[in-house]
């Protein structure tokens, strides 16, 4: 899609009369090619005024394009108007008057380059004004100005270059002291380190010998302990010793003490008690009778009602089978009662020649359990190897209860799992009706 164009413009010699005749070109900028192209030409009426039409190829440029009025080699007008028909969309051009400029007049502007000034296309002309022709300028002075004030120029940007290098360099040797200052740090952080490991190793040797020598003081305080209880243990083996020594004294003295009651006589007279020089000398010399101490037997209390209780036992089992059983069991027994817990017998001879208040009297009584039989309860039945179900049908059966329980197999391994591997009480045993009966079940998993 393309955009039309039409354009104006009054040609004009330098004098301001108008120029007929002349051969007047329109260009465009074309910015693919990067140069100015044609878009219309056209010569000027005898009045000076030329128009002209053309279209623009692409129209998408959000901007007016740009346009210059050229007459042969020379640009005399880069600066028209631009009006657009709303419309039909069409651009109107008007380059105004314009005129022409003498050979000898020449316009450059003083800030162009050297490469500028040798290449650019050359102003033939200038929109038409009031103000008075601008007076001729020397180009080679011109050029010759604008050499110099490039080369300024370019001194300067060395000058700033220079001066941003020394800053450069000013930088650098900052930065070149702070890293210096950093591998000192570094350094010193390193040393450091190596002190903070031999302080740390130091350290842990001298933790090291205090635990020893606190290790050897507390072998020494063992060892003295030891010694101290070695020391103990010698004393209260002695002091054992010695309370044996002084039990058998004492002994020996009560047994001298009877012996003097039984052979105390009384006189059939006067009823005293003999005091002849025979019994006198028996108390002073303190002899134990070798009759008396022949005829004691010590048995520990607690070893003659287990006997007893033992054999009584036994008698019991014994006539259990024949239908009879013993019914209470009452026993005396008199002798010397000791502190210790033992009992010293006498000989029935000896016993009738000792008066009754010199002995104690002992009694034990023995009542025997009562058989258990069919009226005091139901037994308990053998539920091994049975299902929980079916031990709690067989108790029910009976008027017992269960008391359910898991195990591992490992208490029965005859058993398969969730089959009873243990019961309490015991199969057979008459326990009372109501009564729970513990059963213990093999874990299902069969651990």
């Amino acid at each position: 899609m393309s955009t039309a164009f039409s354009w104006t413009a009054r040609l004009t010699d330098a004098d301001g009369n108008a120029a007929a005749g002349a051969g007047l070109d329109v260009q465009l900028f074309d910015l693919k090619a990067g140069a100015w192209a044609s878009a219309s030409s056209a010569k000027t009426a005898a009045d000076g005024t030329a128009k002209g039409a053309g279209s623009i190829a692409d129209d998408t440029l959000p901007f007016a394009p740009a346009f210059r009025l050229v007459e042969g080699a020379g640009v005399i007008s880069a600066s028209p108007e631009f009006t657009r028909n709303a419309r039909t969309g069409a651009l109107a051009i008007d380059f105004g008057q314009v005129r022409r400029l003498a050979p000898a007049e020449t316009v450059i502007a003083r800030t162009l380059s050297v490469r500028t000034l040798r290449t650019a296309a050359p102003i033939g002309g200038v929109v038409a004004t009031d103000a008075p022709i601008a007076p001729t300028v020397d180009a080679a002075a011109i050029r010759a100005l604008a050499v110099d004030e490039t080369t300024k120029t370019f001194t300067a940007r060395i000058a700033r270059s220079d001066q941003d290098l020394a800053a450069r360099d000013t930088q650098i040797a900052a930065q070149s002291k702070q890293l210096a200052d950093k591998d000192a740090q570094i350094a010193t952080l390193r040393a450091e380190k190596v002190d903070v490991a031999a302080v740390r190793a130091q350290a842990a040797d001298d933790t090291a010998k205090t635990f020893n020598a606190r290790l050897l003081q507390r072998d020494q305080d063992l060892a003295a302990r030891d010694s101290q209880l070695a020391d103990r243990s010698r004393i209260v083996a002695e002091q054992d010793k010695e309370i044996t020594t002084l039990r058998a004294t004492l002994l020996a003295k009560d047994l001298e003490i009877a012996d003097i009651k039984a052979t105390r006589t009384a006189d059939p007279a006067t009823g005293a008690a003999a005091t002849g020089a025979g019994a006198t000398a028996g108390v002073a010399a303190g002899v134990i009778n070798p009759a008396i101490a022949a005829s004691l037997r010590t048995v520990a209390v607690t070893d003659l009602a287990t006997t007893m209780a033992t054999q009584l036992d036994t008698a019991q089992k014994t006539l259990k089978p024949t239908g009879f059983s013993l019914g209470a069991i009452q026993v005396s027994a008199k002798g010397i009662l000791r502190d210790s817990g033992s009992m010293e017998f006498l000989d029935a001879d000896t016993l009738k020649t000792l008066p009754q208040d010199s002995l104690s009297d002992l009694k034990f009584q023995f009542i025997p359990e009562k058989v258990a039989s069919e009226d005091d309860g139901p037994r308990t039945p053998d539920v091994l190897q049975l299902t929980e179900s079916a031990v709690r049908r067989v108790l029910t059966s009976v008027g017992l209860v269960l008391e359910a329980s898991t195990g591992p197999r490992g208490l029965n391994p005859a058993v398969a799992p969730g089959q009873a591997m243990v019961q309490s009480p015991a199969a057979g045993t008459v326990i009372a009706r109501g009564a729970r009966v513990m059963v213990i079940f093999a874990d299902e998993q069969g651990a």
